[in-house]
């Protein structure tokens, strides 16, 4: 008798764990092969962190480079060993994994020699540049960025911000922006608070970095800072806040900072030893506040103080996902911290001398910038407050605005009542005016209070205990209440979208599925079985594509929806109507014009066979040959790599209009997310993302029969032909399933000229052709149009329906802000501008 098999899972394992290290292998082996500079970088910071000792905290500074060590010195080979032996642990643990990060990126879009060469050119001029800089500013005045010239600097991050800077000039429009931005933001951060010479170092040769990249991009189609789409632009503007959140931190890091900024740490710091000692000989105002802040220290002190940055910091995770509470909080956190240099002067704790010891450049600079920076901010978010429009809702917003009030009253009363029976543990006798203002003082951060006088305090016992914890558990309440409130945005009216959805099942046309889309507001009959799609703009209502309704009840739900809007005091139309729809329109004595055509393949039969093929059948065959495969799939069924590649082709293609996204019958990224889309990309032998395009489906009698394509993009410096193998691949592979239909969708804004319409709606045909030349430059409609021609689809005509001419002027505009809701005047000038002269 034979012995038992083991368990399949036993014999598996082995196999499984084999597989993982030999993949592991595999991408190690491909990472070494493309990144030897990045490697050679890490193994010379490692070795000389060794050899000099600085790997276990030994003094390495006789290697580093500065005004003094290089040029008084003479010592000239600094400026080589400066850029790769590390000065602590820290910074060569640092530099390795900037190495392995961010400069192996680089090293991908410059190439393995470019990027060897631009390390060291960049490196030394960097730190030449830098050196010059740091020895000129010393001579001039004692500022605190440049007092520490006699301390020599080791960083080998230096030549990896240059390189990445250059390197930026190459990456693709998402990441562009955000190294630039964010890259920057970073550098210029340390330089301020942290105001060592490593950090001015380290900004000099990304400027120049910067350049240089700009130099070796030239005659690349691309435009670097053009336009973000509303996702990105929540994003950058999350980083910029979180990134001024933490200057402080950064100063705190490192010592308290010797930048132009860093005197900001003061208020995150509870007293001041310096001022300590001084009002140990001399008797001033301000000692009786830093006494107070010296007998009361702690942790509970210390985390009231940070209250603004931990602030801006929630502040910027709502704004990433386009909160307007935390837009409110930022503007709130920052128009206060601006403010807080003007109340520093006014009461005295700032006080400027007339340039003694040189240190009143230092005062100035630090009052200006510390105003000028979180303003600017402030007013960048007040330009952008339409990106931020993702509300709470009412009742959630009344719940958090109760919460606090009540945690207030609560916090406050404790406060009163237990200081009021504790008078004999303060310092002095408190009146009952002095008792409410010390109250209302310890729900704020010190650096939002500054107590002009002697400051009364508790020496111990429950009134230093609650002095010291009540204002941290108020904000704790807060912090609470506004992470919740994130968490309650509004939605749609229960039974409006889905209810929507429901009768779309029930049966509907090609472009029936633009009514799900966020935006859209939905009309329904009293009995619920018909239902119309609209996008409110202004006093207009434009209804999106047919009405849905059952048989022989279009000519109801045309006239319920009518009274509805007449009743509101609403215009009226319907955009994107076909002919059926069209018809029963006219019947009811309404007039059309117009706007646009459907391309619309029948798959019956279909093959690509035959010479009228040709010029799809090439691109489908070659990308075949070429390794090239078509990927269905959903957005939630995406791996983490492949919606990153589609989001940043997504951004490139925003970042090269000239106009922002549009909309109401043109998808976006966020329609993409809907879970009965179907993406189709497709991808190259090396997993790379080429190409995107989306697929909302149409229903007969509750099955579905047909697809409509929505989203279309590809990569600027991709192969040719891969949206023709897409939809070539989309017909064959929908046919096989069962599909009847395939919608190329329609192209906005076209129409023939010499199409015989009713009446005579001339003035919007001739603004809508205007529109149409306007956006033509920025989006290709034409093109476009053209493109879907090789497809041999027939035509289905899609008109806009109105009732009287004398509304022709609104409804115009309103379909010229629905699509463009976003769009300044100013772009718009721009836009008819290159129009007109493109006519030319």
């Amino acid at each position: 008798m034979s012995e038992p098999s083991p368990p399949l899972s036993a014999e598996r394992a082995p196999s499984r764990l084999r597989a993982r290290l030999r993949t592991l292998g595999a991408v190690s082996r491909r990472y070494v092969r493309d990144h030897p500079v990045s490697l050679c970088v890490v193994v010379a910071v490692l070795a000389t962190a060794a050899a000099t000792g600085a790997l276990w905290g030994e003094d390495a500074l006789v290697w580093g480079a500065g005004p003094l060590a290089t040029f008084a010195n003479g010592r000239w080979w600094t400026l080589v060993t400066a850029l790769v032996v590390p000065d602590s642990t820290i910074d060569a643990v640092s530099s390795v994994l900037l190495a392995l990060t961010v400069l192996a990126y680089a090293e991908r879009l410059l190439g393995s020699r470019r990027a060897g060469l631009l390390l060291v050119v960049l490196g030394l001029s960097g730190l030449v540049v830098g050196i010059g800089l740091h020895a000129a500013a010393w001579t001039v005045t004692d500022l605190r960025p440049v007092v520490a010239a006699e301390v020599p600097v080791l960083d080998p991050t230096t030549p990896i911000a240059g390189v990445v800077m250059a390197a930026s000039a190459f990456a693709p429009t998402l990441w562009r922006r955000r190294l630039r931005l964010v890259g920057f933001a970073l550098l210029a951060l340390f330089a301020l608070y942290a105001g060592d010479a490593d950090s001015w170092y380290r900004l000099t040769a990304a400027v120049i970095g910067l350049g240089v990249g700009a130099v070796l991009a030239r005659g690349r189609e691309r435009r670097s800072w053009h336009r973000s789409s509303t996702r990105e632009t929540r994003t950058l503007f999350a980083m910029l806040v979180a990134v001024v959140g933490s200057g402080p931190l950064v100063a705190l890091v490192s010592g308290g900072g010797r930048g132009p900024l860093s005197l900001v740490v003061e208020a995150y710091t509870q007293y001041d030893d310096a001022m300590l000692s001084r009002c140990g000989r001399v008797a001033e105002a301000v000692c009786d506040e830093q006494i107070a802040l010296l007998m009361t220290r702690g942790a509970g002190p210390a985390l009231l103080a940070i209250v603004p940055l931990v602030l801006l910091l929630i502040a910027a995770w709502g704004l990433r996902r386009g909160r307007r509470a935390a837009w409110v909080l930022a503007m709130l956190v920052l128009v206060a911290s601006a403010v807080l240099p003007v109340i520093s002067l006014l009461d005295g704790r700032l006080q400027i001398d007339p340039w003694v010891d040189g240190s009143g450049a230092e005062y100035v600079l630090w009052a200006i910038a510390t105003i000028v920076i979180p303003l600017a901010l402030a007013a960048a978010l007040v330009v952008t407050r339409a990106r931020f429009s993702v509300r709470a809702t009412r009742k959630a917003a009344a719940v958090v605005t109760a919460v606090v009030a009540v945690a207030f009253v609560a916090c406050g009363t404790t406060f009163f009542v237990v200081e009021s029976l504790n008078r004999r543990s303060f310092n002095r006798d408190l009146s009952l005016p002095e008792m409410l203002g010390l109250t209302l003082r310890r729900f704020l951060p010190p650096s939002f209070t500054h107590p002009g006088g002697s400051s009364a305090f508790p020496h111990q016992g429950p009134a230093l205990f609650v002095y010291q914890w009540i204002g941290v558990l108020f904000w704790a309440v807060v912090v609470a209440a506004i992470l919740w409130l994130y968490r309650r945005a509004r939605r749609p009216v229960a039974g409006g979208h889905a209810h929507y959805r429901e009768l779309l099942r029930r049966g509907s046309d090609t472009l029936g599925f633009l009514g799900t889309w966020e935006g859209n507001r939905h009309w329904y009959s009293d009995d619920r079985e018909c239902a119309v799609a609209y996008r409110l703009t202004g006093d207009v209502a434009l209804a999106v594509a047919d009405p849905l309704a059952p048989a022989g009840r279009r000519i109801e739900a045309l006239r319920g929806f009518t009274d509805y809007c007449l009743e509101h005091g609403w215009i009226p139309a319907f955009y994107s109507v076909h002919g059926d729809t069209l018809d029963d329109l006219v019947s009811l004595g309404w007039r059309h014009v117009p706007v646009g055509v459907e391309t619309v393949m029948d798959l019956a039969g279909l093959t690509f066979a035959g010479k009228t093929w040709q010029k799809v059948r090439q691109p489908l065959t070659r990308a075949e040959r070429e390794g090239y495969t078509a990927v269905w799939t959903r957005w939630h069924e995406l791996t983490v790599g492949q919606a990153s590649q589609v989001v940043a082709i997504d951004e490139e293609w925003v970042a090269d209009r000239a106009l922002p996204e549009m909309g109401f019958t043109l998808g976006s990224l966020d329609e993409l997310r809907d879970r009965e889309v179907r993406l189709l990309l497709a991808v190259g032998p090396d997993d790379r993302v080429e190409a995107v395009t989306s697929w909302m489906p149409s229903w007969t009698d509750g099955e579905i029969t047909g697809w409509t394509l929505d989203f279309m993009r590809r990569r600027t410096d991709g192969p040719n032909g891969m949206m023709e193998f897409l939809i070539a691949k989309a017909a064959l592979q929908l046919q096989e399933e069962g599909a009847t239909v395939l919608s190329l969708s329609g192209a906005p804004l076209a129409d023939d000229p010499a199409e015989p319409v009713d009446g005579d709606p001339a003035p919007l045909r001739a603004l809508l052709r205007w529109l149409a030349e306007v956006l033509e430059p920025a989006y290709g409609f034409a093109s476009l149009f053209r493109f879907k021609g090789k497809f041999r689809p027939r035509y289905r005509p899609l008109a806009l329906a109105y009732r009287d001419p004398l509304q022709l002027p609104a409804i115009g505009a309103a379909v010229g802000r629905a699509y463009l809701p976003d769009a300044s005047r100013h772009e718009m000038v721009a836009l008819a501008r290159s129009a007109w002269e493109g006519r030319r």
